[in-house]
């Protein structure tokens, strides 16, 4: 039996399908778009940061949210900005670089659901035991609880990568704008 695993270090990649005219238009938009994200992003942490009064369990996890949108945003738009001037034939990523954009952009999705989890048991104190809210719900605790969600999804995303990693290949083109762990997945 022949052997017809593809074992290429360098994919394909899809990207998105822009003519010639509008290349320039969708790349001024996509990258105002960037800058508008990590401006606002990056002025809320700064903003929560030095400002005391600020320093509550729930400012504190839009803080935490923020964090993770600036790391989220800036692993797949600068990538998928190159692509844009690039030929669609000759737009590639190695697979350890893909590896590691599968893993940050699964990891940015599962820490902001865990931390909208965080928000929505946050609420549920406050509303249900508003008297105990400020004992129950201290920056402590908020610390402990965003740090087990960067955790659980480090783990998780890990364990799930790891095992999509350990297939064979068999195809070499990514059929999305940026790799995740479906695409490294269909790749078997």
């Amino acid at each position: 039996m022949v052997n017809l695993t593809c074992n290429s270090y360098k994919l394909q990649l899809e990207g998105l399908k822009v003519t010639e005219e509008t290349m320039y238009p969708v790349f001024i938009i996509l990258f105002f778009s960037y800058v508008i994200i990590m401006f606002t992003n990056v002025g809320i942490v700064v903003l929560i940061s030095m400002e005391k009064s600020l320093h509550q369990p729930m400012y504190i996890l839009f803080c935490n949210l923020h964090f993770n949108d600036i790391i989220g945003i800036s692993i797949t738009f600068p990538h998928l900005l190159a692509d844009i001037l690039v030929p669609a034939s000759e737009r590639y990523i190695t697979y350890s670089e893909c590896v590691v954009q599968a893993f940050c952009t699964q990891m940015f999705g599962t820490t902001s659901h865990t931390i909208l989890m965080i928000m929505a048991f946050d609420r549920y104190v406050a509303i249900c035991s508003p008297l105990r809210y400020s004992t129950i719900m201290t920056n402590k605790m908020i610390i402990r609880l965003s740090v087990s969600a960067w955790g659980v999804a480090i783990v998780l995303v890990g364990i799930l990568l790891g095992l999509t990693i350990r297939l064979s290949r068999w195809r070499s083109t990514i059929f999305n704008h940026f790799c995740i762990n479906t695409s490294l997945f269909k790749l078997s």
